[in-house]
C-alpha cells in the first residue's frame, strides 16, 4: 500500500505525518530545526525509513512560509527520487490546537503535538481531495 509522508514546515517545528493505506492520516513526530538545510537532514532519515511513495508539503497562501516551503520542495527533490507535492494550507496549526483542545489536552500536550497534527490535517485533507 502506499506509503504519504506529509510535511508542515514551520520556522522552528516542522510537523510530519503519515498515511500508510491512502485512507488515514496520522500525527507521525516534530522535528526541532530553524535552519532548512540542517532540517532537510533530518528529514532524510524519515524519507529513507518509511520509503514514501510520495511526500506532501503543506504551501500557505501567503506570508514568508510560501517560499520556505518551496526551498524546501527544492532541496527534498535532490535527495529523493519519489514526488513531491506542494498542497495548498493555511491556518493549519490554529485548526490543529483548537481540534486538540476539544478533545480535552492539555496546554503541554496541545504544544507538544500541534505540528504533527497540523501535518495530520494537511495530509487528511490533501488524501481526501
Amino acid at each position: 500500500m502506499p506509503i504519504i509522508l506529509c510535511i508542515d514546515p514551520g520556522t522552528a517545528h516542522t510537523g510530519l505525518a503519515i498515511s500508510e493505506e491512502g485512507i488515514l492520516a496520522e500525527p507521525l513526530d516534530t522535528i526541532f530545526e530553524r535552519d532548512i538545510d540542517k532540517l532537510v537532514g533530518k528529514l532524510t532519515p524519515f524519507i529513507a525509513r518509511l520509503n514514501p511513495e510520495k511526500v506532501v508539503i503543506g504551501q500557505p497562501d501567503h506570508g514568508p512560509l510560501l517560499l520556505y516551503a518551496r526551498q524546501l520542495k527544492d532541496r527534498i527533490e535532490k535527495i529523493y527520487a519519489g514526488e513531491v507535492i506542494l498542497f495548498p494550507e493555511d491556518l493549519s496549526s490554529k485548526i490543529a490546537q483548537s481540534k486538540m483542545k476539544q478533545s480535552g489536552k492539555n496546554s503541554i500536550q496541545i504544544k507538544k503535538g500541534e505540528h504533527q497534527t497540523a501535518a495530520a490535517l494537511i495530509l487528511q485533507e490533501y488524501l481526501d481531495s
